[in-house]
């Protein structure tokens, strides 16, 4: 079994973008041995996160034993005040946070506090792109700041997605020592024997894997953690004993 934290649907700004239709994706997901995606609408973040949203509801609704929502929110769009229910109604959700796209200042949006204390109180993870994926010219956000949300919001648990190696792994692992309310994604992890690394500095309970489906190849994210030196309960941690654990779910 493996659970995908970090999976996207919809069309790509930047260039042309293969088999991203959900058929293609359930095929790669087979193939590759992914059980469940946590899906995030590409609309939701470049230009309508409402609609998007409700776009993603409706794929969780046709594959409820494949896809989970990863709900986006803007301060400054319609829909906004729906995060609440969509959460009740989702269950097991994620919501995702992509201040670049959306252009606020993390701090200095009342909106997104009062998002983040929602998810304290509901257990409700929540997502932080350092980069949507893993290519070096997309925009990046400040990987302390989420350390900065960590402290305020203690029952809050936050994950740091698309991080790869040197400064960025550095501040990621200086945030995850001060705040055992953060977790990582793999889908960004290209150093070789990063996933090895990563279990000696901060222990494999707080590891989730990621692939960044379909604007990354899937087949990428198991086998780097399969190849790992780690033991196999390890493995299984990453791959998804972590990820049942921090959503309640049951397979």
């Amino acid at each position: 079994m493996i659970i995908d934290l970090n999976g996207y649907y919809g069309k790509w700004p930047y260039w042309p973008l293969r088999q991203s239709s959900v058929e293609a994706m359930l095929e790669k997901m087979d193939r590759y041995g992914i059980s469940r995606v946590f899906l995030c609408s590409l609309r939701s973040i470049f230009t309508d996160p409402q609609t998007g949203n409700t776009e993603i509801k409706e794929i969780v609704k046709r594959y409820p034993h494949r896809f989970s929502p990863a709900f986006t929110y803007s301060p400054f769009t319609p829909g906004r005040k729906r995060y609440v229910e969509d959460c009740e109604e989702a269950g097991a959700c994620l919501i995702k946070f992509f201040p670049r796209q959306h252009t606020y200042v993390s701090f200095e949006e009342p909106f997104i506090e009062e998002i983040l204390g929602f998810c304290g109180e509901k257990k409700i993870p929540a997502l932080i792109p350092y980069r949507i994926m893993m290519n070096w010219g997309l925009p990046m956000c400040n990987i302390q700041n989420i350390g900065r949300f960590a402290k305020s919001f203690p029952e809050t648990p936050f994950i740091v997605g698309s991080v790869n190696y040197l400064l960025e792994l550095q501040s990621t692992l200086d945030v995850m020592r001060r705040r055992k309310n953060v977790f990582v994604e793999t889908s960004g992890m290209m150093a070789f024997r990063e996933i090895e690394y990563m279990v000696r500095k901060v222990g494999a309970e707080r590891i989730l894997h990621g692939s960044a489906i379909p604007l990354q190849n899937p087949a990428i994210g198991p086998l780097k953690i399969h190849n790992a030196k780690i033991s196999d309960a390890d493995k299984e941690r990453i791959l998804f004993r972590n990820a049942q654990e921090l959503f309640n779910l049951s397979s």
